[in-house]
This record gives C-alpha cells, structure tokens and sequence, in this order.
C-alpha cells in the first residue's frame, strides 16, 4: 500500500516534466538574462543574475499556482501570483538609492518589475506575450535613453576649474559634478608652466536650475581649488 502510495506520488511524466517546467524555466533565465545584461553593461545595482533569478523566481511561483493548485476546488490559484507581485516591490525598493540630491535605480527597480511580469507570463504559458515584453523592454532601456537625450535638451555647462600646481584631489571635484550633474561628456586638462597652474575644463549636462550656485559654492571649498568658470 506505501509502496503503491508513494509511486503514484511520484509518478514521472517526461512530456509534463519539458513542456510545464523545463521551457518555462529555461525561456524565463533567458529573458530575464537578456534584460540583466542590459543593465550589467551599464554597472547598475541589479544586473544579470538578479534579474535572472528574478525572472525565474517569478515563473516557478505561478508554476507553483498553475499546476499545483488547480486541482483543488475553492482554492484561488492566482494568489501566489498576486503575491509575487506585491513582493517584488521590496527587490526593488532595495535598488533605489540617494546619492547627494538625485533619485538613483529607479530604472533598475522598474527592469526588476517587467522581468517578475515575464516571469509570471512564462508560469501560465502566455509566451507571446512573455517574448513580446522581454523585446520591448530591452529596447526601452537600450535605445530610448539616447532617444530620450535627442529629444529633451539638457542645458550644457563648460566648467573650468583652476588649481594649484600640486593639486591632486580631482576625484573630489568630480564627485562634486556628478552630485548636481545628469552627464559629464568630456573632460580635459591644462597646464601652465609659466603661471605655474592646473585647470581642468568639464562639459557637462544638468537639469538643476541651481547647478552653477551649487558647483561654485561645493567646488570652491576644496582645498587647493583657486578659480571656476562657469559658461
């Protein structure tokens, strides 16, 4: 009687075992890695395995929902999914971060959002449309970004910043930047041997109405910096 018991229990069938599990699973590691690479390349805080065990994660647990719970009767089977939903926010909220006055990984949490989605799309088998939303959001964060840039012109500011000769804390002077700044595109250095001075000269994107306030008032205090000009 065990014995018979525990056969049917587990009980092995290799069509269920590749069509329910392992193509669900294996499409979910691949869309969620294709969306994580993006967001590996770019250095964020989540990249290619997060969202890679997001994805699957997400997928397992509506699999869990879809096949597990069907069977029985007033069991509500898109709770677990549901759940996933409402839990994935703390990942993201995990991402997010201040730095200085900007909102930083905000993408990031929302590239963890739409792998979850694909995740669960993946679980019931909507893989249309799981294909679709893996497509369209590796282009909105390949493509729309320099899209966005064409399109929303940020002001430009060229920096100049003068130093003493001996001046070597140009890190602090960058972090100054990139606290105010949305890109800093080129950055060159100068020096002349005859007034004996360093000046660094920085082209930079800002979307800061008080950018110029903020730099001269930040940059000024660093030891050694004698001059700036803002254009």
């Amino acid at each position: 009687m065990l014995l018979e018991r525990f056969l049917t229990e587990f009980s092995f069938d290799l069509s269920v075992f590749i069509f329910d599990i392992i193509i669900p699973c294996v499409l979910a590691m691949i869309f969620g890695g294709v969306i994580g690479l993006q967001r590996e390349r770019h250095e964020r805080p989540a990249g290619l395995r997060t969202h890679t065990l997001v994805c699957l994660g997400s997928a397992v647990f509506t699999l869990v929902s879809y096949l597990g719970f069907t069977s029985f009767a007033g069991l509500d089977a898109s709770r677990i999914a549901a759940g996933v939903v409402t839990g994935i926010g703390f990942i993201g909220a995990g991402v997010i971060f201040k730095q200085g006055p900007l909102i930083k990984g905000v993408t990031t949490a929302a590239s963890i959002w739409i792998v979850a989605a694909i995740g669960v799309s993946l679980g019931v088998k909507l893989y249309y449309l799981a294909f679709t939303a893996a497509v369209l959001g590796f282009l909105i964060l390949s493509i729309l970004k320099s899209f966005e840039s064409r399109i929303i012109r940020t002001p430009n500011y060229h920096l100049k910043i003068s130093t003493a000769s001996g001046f070597d804390n140009i890190d602090k002077i960058l972090d100054t930047i990139k606290e105010y700044s949305h890109d800093i595109k080129t950055k060159k250095y100068e020096f002349d041997p005859l007034s004996n001075i360093k000046t660094y000269s920085f082209y930079v994107h800002s979307r800061k109405p008080d950018f110029s306030n903020k730099i001269i008032e930040k940059t000024g205090k660093i030891e050694g910096v004698t001059g700036i000009t803002i254009n």
